[in-house]
């Protein structure tokens, strides 16, 4: 079903204008990549459900994923997943709870780098926080939470800054593309 409305979101899309005089782009671009996206993902998804592909065992993580460490589970949930009637575990391992609670954890931190962005700067920001929820919440090593936290900033800067030429906030260390 969300492929269908991603499909008619493209469609649509393309009937807006994608992009406008100058070469600039037109009110239809985000509608239709967007759209397209999610229709092509989505199909994807429907279509491995179909054919029954799973990427993990029921109740396990995915295979090459390292479960949660048993003091990391919640004590409350303990029960459940020993007497093996958490199936509600996504392929990280995770159980419903501990994804909400990641869940909140990853609003606190963008209501913190809110205010942040006023003094280092949009990307700097945006930056350090993807830093933070991949180290802190993905549990990932430095060295790779690091890369990520690049590779999604310098996409960022390129799509933003660079080719829809919207300004990007400077904050007080001038590192945005306003002005």
């Amino acid at each position: 079903m969300l492929a269908l409305v991603g499909l008619a979101a493209a469609v649509s899309g393309a009937f807006y204008g994608v992009f406008v005089d100058g070469g600039r782009v037109g009110p239809g671009f985000l509608p239709l990549v967007a759209g397209g996206l999610t229709a092509v993902l989505c199909g994807w998804l429907a279509l491995r459900c179909v054919h029954g592909e799973r990427s993990h065992p029921p109740g396990g993580p995915a295979e090459g994923v390292e479960p949660h460490l048993v003091e990391d589970i919640d004590p409350v949930d303990i029960d459940s997943v020993d007497n093996g009637t958490d199936d509600d575990v996504d392929i990280s391992g995770r159980t419903r709870r501990e994804r909400i609670h990641n869940l909140w954890k990853v609003f606190g931190l963008t209501l913190g780098a809110i205010p942040l962005v006023q003094v280092v700067g949009f990307l700097a920001a945006f930056g350090a926080l993807v830093f933070v929820i991949s180290t802190w919440i993905e549990r990932q090593p430095l060295l790779k939470s690091a890369v990520i936290a690049a590779a999604a900033t310098g996409l960022i800067y390129g799509v933003f800054g660079l080719f829809l030429e919207i300004p990007l906030p400077g904050g007080l260390l001038g590192l945005g593309t306003e002005g």
